[in-house]
């Protein structure tokens, strides 16, 4: 079995060539009062594609019959001069390179290998080719526009903690600042979120060192059971709710280190007694 490319003329030049230029607009709407985004889009028409060749590849298998030398040709399939640029050519076959090695009684593998060894080295020339033209060009050029473009967005996003919608309403696909005011007004929310995000937990840290400040400054002329004069939370609670959960968890867990029943070897009756005026107290 030995592949062979034969090469072809077109009727019809390839339409599909890329387009020469990318630009931004601005969408003709609105979403929920706040401005318009800024969109991309390509223009400029196509570039002409040049090139009418085309390679029509095809498997040939001689065999003896009779005492005489006969060939059996399948065809794998036709690849335009451009579809080497952007096309492998097992993607051109009708249900793929699989299906033509079963329909060939073939090994995949073996299949593939002996297409490619024919196959690659027109197909580098070519692309070496198309790599030297205008069309090429742009179109990397496109792709390092939109890279980059997603990375600004991306950080962006990241930053100010909004979506990719937002950033376009600031930025065109080239980072052009399109709308200065409302930049300031993403720039300001983030500002104000970030200092509600302080208070809050300013208030959270003062709470509780509040709290510990309460907490050692009535418990602590406690000494072995006896009171120096320092207890004396008031017999009516004035704890919250959420104190009271608190103080639930604490009685729960002190309860279960204190309790006779868990210390067989250990007198913790004064501890008990201690804990169950703090229950009383807390009002749990």
């Amino acid at each position: 079995m030995f592949c062979v490319i034969q090469e072809i003329r077109r009727k019809k030049p390839d339409s599909g060539g890329e387009y020469r230029e990318i630009e931004a607009y601005q969408v003709p709407w609105t979403i929920e009062g706040k401005p318009p985004v800024w969109d991309w889009r390509y223009t400029g028409g196509h570039f002409d594609r040049p090139h009418m060749e085309a390679y029509k590849i095809t498997l040939h298998q001689s065999y003896r019959e009779g005492g005489k030398v006969k060939k059996r040709q399948y065809t794998v399939c036709t690849m335009s001069y451009y579809d080497f640029c952007s096309t492998w050519w097992g993607d051109c076959i009708v249900g793929g390179e699989l299906a033509l090695a079963e329909k060939l009684s073939m090994d995949p593998a073996e299949l593939s290998a002996i297409i490619d060894a024919k196959v690659e080295p027109l197909s580098e020339r070519i692309r070496a080719e198309f790599e030297q033209s205008a069309e090429y060009i742009a179109q990397q050029e496109h792709e390092r526009i939109k890279v980059v473009h997603w990375a600004a967005q991306s950080q962006f996003c990241e930053k100010y903690g909004v979506d990719k919608s937002e950033y376009d309403r600031c930025y065109d696909v080239f980072g052009v600042l399109r709308n200065k005011e409302y930049l300031k007004q993403i720039k300001a929310e983030h500002k104000a979120r970030q200092q509600a995000e302080r208070e809050a937990r300013k208030q959270q840290r003062d709470y509780w060192r509040s709290y510990q400040e309460q907490w050692r400054s009535t418990y602590s002329g406690q000494s072995g059971g006896q009171s120096s004069g320092s207890y004396s939370v008031p017999f009516v609670s004035t704890y919250t709710n959420e104190d009271r959960v608190i103080l639930k968890q604490f009685y729960r867990s002190l309860s279960k280190l204190y309790h006779p029943d868990l210390n067989p070897d250990k007198d913790t009756k004064a501890e008990m007694q201690m804990l169950n005026r703090l229950k009383e107290q807390w009002g749990v």
